[in-house]
């Protein structure tokens, strides 16, 4: 007799050894996860945790435990929240603007006279409390915290004895505590939305820094309203001639000599001049009919001043006009007389360097236009001399306010948040602007943008978009639907860092392979702005704190990480049986490795886990029951490489 053989049911195997990232989507992809924490896919195919984070007190010897901005071109440069610039380990105090208060008070408590505040805060890097000791034999004051000493008479207790001791109390406020931008252009870094500069090389080196030459405002402005002026005829470059000149013409520049006028200026800046002049010496009206308008300075010369006289004496100009003789007036407060000169800069929105110059934008206020400086010439915006060197004004009519800039292919890129203007920089100065309509960056999301590889990423209204100086292509499909804002980004080689806020105000900190093409959450770290050096990522949490470094510690210690898969059945009408689990990880030293799995709508349950410091795999038994989804939670502490993940099932009934 024979009797029917049964046949048995028919298993699945499905192995996954090629991992996708995140991919927060209602199907997601084989080897992908619906949401994860603090994984990384550093070493493609596999799937594994970060790199734990550190938080440097120190980049190329300057402090960056309060921070405001931070870069540099081969030189790291920090500007702190005490409005100082360090670079390599030396200081600019007080490069912002804001308030100082400087006190000093004895042993018991009472204040002492500071009879020259202005050197003694020279001797001050930031602020803080400094304690000094008087040596009677050296007349000074040492300190006893390893600072410059001083002499004697600029701290006066009163009575002063040897080994007398004092407390200076220095406190400096910013009057802007916002974060800000740093621009380098060769040797020198520009300070926005404050409008300063710095000699990087010099500060470095600890060279002698000069107020106006070295440091200081890019836009200067001087006047003289006291004191004796001279303005003679002369030649171009400033020798003295007789009046008339040659021939029948008189000489075509004139040398105005005016005390304090030439500070911070130089041969071929443009200027601004105005006058007022209400005596009766004579020359006042040829005098005001010179010093008005704008001009290109012929020539300048600041009188840095010496012992026997103030800085700025004996000053002069040299301005292209004709006299028909020489004039000497004498400058009072009592006719309300004055000589001014200017070299303004424009408000910009947003700056840039591409081409040996800055590049700027504005709208606001009445104004629509895009900005070039002087050729190598970052104070000179109104350099018009049919030049090549010349700067650049351009006059826009698109509407709506900008969001953003950067640099591609050498090409300065201003965005709105549905355009780009897109600036041409030519050798002959005839630059040229081309507007194209796209989806710009987002307002708010400014810091986003970063060049990867000769692709610019920026975060827009629609998403994460990657520009080749074409049209963008969005790259964020993976992040699903929910709306995000406020991006701030950096690059660490081929990796897009991108910290964005969703709807309710929650951050996220998300990571682009830009090789691979796929995103990974790494946690909920909000950072306002990301530095490169090197192999390294500094990130700025918030102006004035400190940083965050990624790429130091090569560990994954006390990183807590966990990922959820997306459905693993596949979408049939018929129930299954899952019925083993298979996983292969590589876990660090002291790092755990726990499973979970759930089936359609039911809680969690814990199907395993792992410990230890070498290749595994392990064989996880599943709870015969049949269910139409299955999700599987990974989570542990530690550093752990996923290797592969293989599930068995087989079929079920439909019901």
């Amino acid at each position: 007799m024979r009797y029917p053989k049964l046949k048995a049911p028919e298993k699945r195997r499905v192995l996954i050894d090629r991992f996708r990232g995140y991919e927060h989507l209602p199907a997601v992809s084989a080897g992908a996860f619906y949401d994860m924490q603090n994984l990384s896919g550093d070493r493609p195919p596999l799937l594994v945790t970060r790199g734990r984070r550190t938080q440097p007190q120190t980049l190329d010897g300057c402090p960056v435990d309060r921070v405001l901005a931070v870069g540099g071109r081969g030189r790291t440069v920090v500007l702190d929240a005490d409005g100082s610039l360090w670079c390599g380990g030396a200081a600019l105090p007080r490069l912002l603007e804001g308030s100082v208060s400087l006190s000093a008070w004895d042993e018991e408590n009472r204040a002492a006279a500071l009879p020259e505040p202005e050197r003694v805060l020279r001797t001050l890097k930031s602020p803080g409390e400094y304690r000094y000791r008087y040596e009677a034999s050296a007349d000074r004051w040492s300190s006893l915290d390893g600072g410059q000493p001083l002499s004697g008479n600029l701290l006066d207790p009163g009575t002063k004895e040897d080994g007398t001791l004092l407390r200076l109390v220095y406190r400096y406020s910013l009057r802007n505590s916002g974060r800000r931008q740093l621009v380098f252009l060769g040797a020198w870094v520009c300070v926005f939305p404050d409008g300063k500069f710095a000699n990087t090389v010099k500060l470095r080196n600890g060279d002698p820094m000069r107020e106006a030459e070295d440091y200081g405002d890019m836009a200067q402005l001087n006047s003289c309203d006291q004191g004796g002026t001279l303005f003679t005829p002369c030649g171009e470059n400033g020798e003295e001639l007789p009046a008339g000149g040659s021939g029948n013409e008189a000489p075509a520049f004139v040398k105005c000599a005016v005390p304090g006028i030439a500070k911070g200026l130089h041969k071929g800046d443009y200027v601004e001049l105005s006058a007022r002049l209400e005596s009766n010496q004579g020359g006042e009206a040829e005098l005001e009919a010179l010093w008005s308008g704008s001009c290109c300075l012929q020539g300048a010369w600041h009188d840095p001043g010496a012992a026997d006289r103030e800085e700025g004496r004996n000053d002069y100009l040299i301005l292209p006009g004709r006299l028909p003789q020489a004039y000497e007036i004498e400058l009072t407060w009592h006719d309300q007389s004055f000589l001014a000169v200017s070299r303004p800069i424009p408000e910009l929105d947003f700056v840039v360097e591409a081409g040996n110059r800055l590049w700027g934008c504005r709208c606001g206020n009445g104004v629509n236009e895009l900005y070039g400086s002087k050729l190598g010439d970052f104070r000179n915006w109104n350099a018009f001399e049919g030049l090549s060197t010349d700067s650049y004004r351009v006059a826009r009519g698109q509407d709506g306010p900008y969001t953003g800039a950067a640099v591609l292919g050498g090409c300065p890129l201003f965005f709105r948040a549905d355009c780009l203007e897109k600036i041409y920089p030519s050798a002959a100065g005839d630059h040229g602007v081309v507007t194209v309509s796209l989806d710009g960056i987002e307002a708010g999301s400014a810091d986003s943008a970063v060049v990867i590889r000769d692709r610019l990423y920026y975060k827009s209204a629609g998403g994460i978009c990657c520009y080749n100086g074409t049209l963008p292509v969005p790259v964020s499909r993976a992040l699903g639907d929910r709306s995000y804002h406020s991006a701030a980004a950096g690059a660490l080689g081929s990796r897009y860092y991108l910290s964005m806020l969703d709807a309710a105000g929650q951050a996220s900190l998300f990571v682009l392979n830009t090789d691979t093409g796929l995103w990974y959450r790494e946690d909920s770290q909000r950072f306002l702005a990301a530095y490169s050096f090197g192999e390294r990522l500094y990130l700025l949490p918030a102006a004035g704190s400190g940083l965050l470094c990624v790429g130091e510690a090569r560990d994954s210690r006390d990183v807590n990480w966990w990922a959820e898969t997306g459905e693993l059945l596949p979408r049939m009408a018929e129930r299954r049986y899952p019925s083993r689990l298979q996983l292969t990880a590589r876990l660090e030293l002291g790092a755990s490795l726990r499973v979970s799995l759930r089936s359609d709508d039911g809680p969690w349950l814990r199907a395993g886990e792992l410990q230890g410091n070498s290749l595994q795999s392990v064989t996880l038994s599943i709870p015969a029951r049949r269910c139409q989804r299955l999700r599987l939670r990974l989570e542990g502490s530690g550093g752990m490489e996923l290797h592969s993940l293989s599930w068995l099932t087989e079929p079920g009934s439909d019901v």
